[in-house]
């Protein structure tokens, strides 16, 4: 196959390449602006494990960053679901009866991550309501402080505490347009240059293969006249003054054509 030259190719089909760009930033835009706008509300929850006179700081900090990773995992199964329930029985009403759909919206909607080198703990709730939103990262925040000893097994050596206000978005935060138009753009650029050089590719190939097909025929032509040619020019016995009938009495003879008998 020859060499595709990209940057000709994506040169000359630029506008179909700008056609499925603008194509998927449309697309992105309309499911950004149909889906329900989120605001957020967030804390922060500090981890301590008390040193102990064999255990110093750094192992402390790694030892807490572990205990938060684990209380993060946590948070989304059904269990800590329960204690959240039961500290505010209002949390129920945003949330479905079925236990799958309600794992599906709370896992969604919450997200819990550990600061890297620390024992902080950041946790996101996000809900179409601002208030909701507020409410349920308190009451996650509640249980955590009061209950957490149940999931760390740390006792008594392990102190969690909430160190940071909860802090509500004034704008929504779900979905983040800007974000998913960068992506759509990208993703258009990448299918429309892909598709215009697949397809200059295929008009390649197809080429070369009517070239090919075309040389063939050309080819069994020119056989086809040899083969003409050496039936109606080849030499044989007839040719030099021979015959090749024979008389029926004796089928072993072969009877010569002389120029006297022509003559005759």
């Amino acid at each position: 196959m020859e060499n595709l030259q990209y940057s000709k190719i994506l040169g000359k089909n630029w506008e179909l390449i700008a056609l499925i760009t603008g194509l998927a930033v449309i697309l992105a835009l309309i499911v950004s602006l149909v889906t329900p706008f989120q605001y957020s509300a967030s804390t922060k929850i500090l981890i301590i494990q008390k040193q102990a006179q064999n255990l110093d700081a750094y192992t402390a900090t790694k030892s807490a960053e572990k205990i938060g990773k684990n209380l993060a995992s946590i948070i989304f199964t059904s269990s800590f679901y329960n204690e959240v329930i039961e500290s505010n029985n209002a949390i129920s009403e945003k949330f479905s009866a079925d236990a799958t759909e309600r794992r599906k919206a709370w896992q969604k909607n919450i997200e819990a991550n550990v600061l890297p080198e620390s024992g902080i703990l950041e946790i996101a709730v996000y809900d179409v309501d601002r208030n909701s939103a507020a409410q349920l990262v308190r009451s996650i925040a509640y249980v955590l402080v009061n209950k957490g000893s149940e999931y760390h097994g740390g006792g008594t050596d392990v102190e969690i505490k909430v160190v940071d206000d909860v802090f509500i978005s004034k704008y929504p935060m779900r979905p983040n347009i800007a974000i998913n138009l960068v992506i759509a753009l990208i993703c258009g650029l990448i299918i429309g240059g892909y598709y215009v050089i697949l397809k200059e590719a295929k008009k390649i190939k197809t080429i070369q293969e009517s070239r090919y097909y075309s040389g063939q025929r050309i080819k069994n032509d020119h056989d086809n006249d040899y083969i003409k040619y050496e039936a109606e020019y080849s030499p044989n016995a007839e040719s030099f003054g021979f015959s090749t009938d024979l008389p029926d009495n004796d089928s072993r003879k072969t009877r010569i054509i002389t120029m006297h008998d022509h003559l005759r």
